[in-house]
């Protein structure tokens, strides 16, 4: 059974721009080799590094997604481990979405702040800082 990933993989600098579809060519191709399925690809272009890697400080990003055996990720890997051109990469499997339950990412959401229900106004001075408001009905009362 196919399931959905993403990899997210880093193009050495060095390679030009013209050069840079023969190389997410090569990993498409990798993918379909597996028995995978591409469903699109995004080059995100050059970008600065978050941090140096073997002496390199930017590389060509590129997101793919695609479809896959969950047990040819690891050959999958292998090979992209002794690639030339491709230095970094994460593969990730991406979570399962179930019509009408929402994304966990979504449901983990803080709430949204509250809004302005109390029609009382802020103090705007000191003086009126150290007015306290009437307790509304219900509420306890804090004795300081």
């Amino acid at each position: 059974m196919q399931r959905d990933y993403e990899i997210l993989y880093i193009v050495r600098p060095d390679v030009e721009e013209a050069d840079l579809p023969d190389v997410t060519k090569r990993v498409d191709t990798l993918i379909e080799s597996l028995a995978g399925n591409i469903q699109k690809t995004n080059v995100w272009g050059k970008r600065r590094l978050a941090y140096e890697v073997d002496h390199l400080r930017e590389g060509h990003y590129v997101l793919t997604d695609f479809q896959i055996e969950p047990g040819r990720v690891p050959e999958m890997e292998a090979t992209l481990k002794i690639s030339d051109s491709v230095f970094r990469h994460l593969i990730v499997r991406k979570p399962v979405v179930k019509p009408g339950v929402a994304v966990e990412a979504e449901a983990a959401r803080p709430p949204e702040p509250a809004t302005a229900s109390d029609d009382r106004p802020e103090p705007t001075t000191a003086a009126a800082a150290d007015v306290k408001a009437p307790a509304e009905p219900g509420a306890e009362e804090v004795v300081e």
